[in-house]
């Protein structure tokens, strides 16, 4: 009677984890998602915005990082977050 019990929480158990690996994932997914999609579109402005799509990946480095402290110090109040 009560290994009945316990295999039968043991099961639960094991369902419980497996949908929870499920979801996980599923989670992680759906982030990498969000983020592969927000990368693209700061490109898409980059590009459109700085004008670079004739330039390499080095040269596009070279031009955000001479501007990078500009833009971090002179950044609206309301565009900053911590």
């Amino acid at each position: 009677m009560m290994n009945s019990q316990i295999s039968k929480i043991d099961e639960k158990i094991k369902l419980l984890e497996r949908e929870k690996k499920i979801y996980e994932h599923s989670l992680s997914k759906t982030n990498r998602k969000k983020r592969t999609h927000r990368l693209i579109q700061i490109g898409a402005l980059s590009e459109k915005y700085f004008e670079l799509h004739q330039n390499d990946l080095q040269e596009i480095e070279e031009i955000f990082s001479q501007f990078a402290n500009y833009v971090k110090a002179n950044k609206l109040s309301k565009h900053k977050k911590e």
